[in-house]
């Protein structure tokens, strides 16, 4: 299942507005999507318009809730979602607090485009029913099994995560051993797998309770594998080497991921000394470590930027372990968050990968919202989705420019609108050179000519002006 558009009609800064999640190319939705932009602008809005959404609607498809109530709403706020899935086309259309579902499938584009531009220009809620052809879109939904194959469920392959940027309390700094749980806890909590996950600083001991439930189930796994009647007889050895390849250890892994970024800070995940908690009241004992003299580092004592990285990057791959996933939506704010500039490079390739299903299938859509260039740039200009003001105060949308991969003062120039990268003390010492430079050219005396050259050579070498 994939968002490919939404129309937004009258709703605060979104007043006429359209995002589009498709390749240009192919018409194909997107595996991930970048929004962009100034201030206020409605990034973080849209991904908890999003999430408000995937909530209030896809979760109780056959009795819609508001999708708007997150949010605030303004009463002739009209949104439009676009929806594929399963060779199938949708539309869930919001308006007036009334949402109607739609049956596309047999529509062109044009067609399309005729219906939506008709609904999007409604008066009432009333004249929903006049439309063309709204008998025969209606009746689409009502096929059997069509609104059961829609609902995302608890317990099931559907997965959507949402991971803010604030929080109303910073969770990962009272952690003064290790995040608190424990097995019982953990068996409780995941036994059936919610189909919608916060990740954030106040989720921190969900994190840890499922890194427990993962270990504590694959016991149970291993234990099982050994009473099996065709293993009876195999020596131990042999049943944990036959047993490792079939079934992976998600802290081995989990240090694979987190070790991408901790190894240049000088760091590891010390997965030969974590515990395996066993007892109902026993905790998962693992730390981050000093390489170079095996020092144990609290995770309250590592770096913000670091120690909200690998929490995230931790609490979404854990998710994802072992399972199968076959509808998935992953909604980030500011994945920057307090790394370093050369974390962030391969920042969008890590995602990626830990998005990966048990088969090593990519069934997510990946939303972000981002003030950097170096993350703006691991996207195609088509999966930036820049939102920009207009002079009345509302909102214009329109896409990228910049290659991907392009070099991040590019990405700020093209996509972020910034033509002067210089602060203002860069700016008066790119027009003190310029006029040395005229000096330079009208002077007549052979040593002013050596003192204004080598003046005009030590500013153009600190600030790499051109020659």
């Amino acid at each position: 299942m994939k968002i490919t558009n939404i129309y937004i009609r009258d709703f605060e800064q979104f007043q006429n507005v359209e995002l589009d999640f498709t390749d240009p190319g192919t018409g194909n939705p997107l595996e991930k999507i970048c929004f962009i932009g100034r201030n206020g602008t409605g990034k973080s809005k849209i991904l908890r318009m999003l999430n408000g959404f995937f909530n209030s609607v896809l979760f109780n498809l056959k009795d819609p809730l508001n999708p708007l109530a997150l949010l605030g709403e303004g009463i002739k706020a009209k949104i439009i979602y676009k929806i594929v899935h399963a060779n199938k086309k949708f539309l869930i259309v919001y308006f007036e607090r009334r949402v109607e579902i739609l049956n596309i499938e047999k529509y062109q584009k044009n067609a399309e485009l005729e219906l939506i531009n008709s609904l999007l220009n409604l008066e009432s809620v009333e004249e929903i029913r006049k439309i063309p052809d709204y008998a025969n879109l209606v009746e689409g939904t009502r096929q059997k099994g069509f609104l059961d194959a829609l609902i995302l469920g608890n317990n099931s392959n559907d997965l959507v995560i949402y991971s803010t940027y604030e929080s109303s309390n910073n969770g990962y700094l009272t952690i003064t051993d290790v995040p608190q749980t424990n097995v019982n806890d953990a068996l409780s909590l995941f036994q059936n797998p919610p189909v919608f996950v916060e990740v954030s600083p106040n989720t921190v001991n969900d994190f840890w309770k499922l890194l427990v439930f993962n270990m504590r189930k694959r016991e149970e796994e291993r234990n099982n594998y050994e009473t099996l009647p065709e293993n009876i007889n195999k020596i131990k050895a042999r049943l944990i080497e036959e047993f490792d390849k079939l079934s992976p250890k998600i802290l081995n892994n989990l240090a694979e991921v987190w070790n991408e970024i901790l190894d240049s800070a000088g760091l590891e995940f010390d997965v030969k000394g974590a515990n395996n908690p066993y007892q109902l009241k026993d905790n998962l004992k693992a730390y981050v470590k000093l390489k170079k003299n095996n020092q144990i580092i609290r995770y309250n004592e590592l770096s913000t930027g670091i120690r909200n990285f690998i929490f995230r990057i931790g609490h979404i791959y854990s998710l994802y372990f072992n399972r199968q996933i076959d509808r998935g939506f992953l909604l980030i704010d500011e994945p920057e968050n307090g790394l370093f500039p050369d974390f962030l490079f391969d920042l969008m390739k890590i995602y990626q990968k830990i998005v990966l299903d048990k088969n090593g299938n990519n069934n997510t859509q990946l939303f972000f919202a981002t003030h950097n260039p170096i993350i703006a740039a691991q996207f195609k200009p088509f999966e930036r989705v820049i939102l920009d003001w207009n002079d009345d105060a509302t909102v214009q949308v329109y896409k990228g420019v910049a290659p991907e991969g392009d070099d991040p003062n590019d990405v700020l120039k093209k996509d972020f609108g910034l033509h002067e990268l210089m602060g203002p003390a860069g700016i008066e010492q790119w027009a003190k050179y310029l006029n040395l430079k005229k000096q330079l050219k009208n002077t007549q005396s052979s040593e002013d000519k050596m003192n204004i050259a080598a003046a005009i050579n030590k500013i153009g070498q600190s600030y790499n002006f051109p020659a």
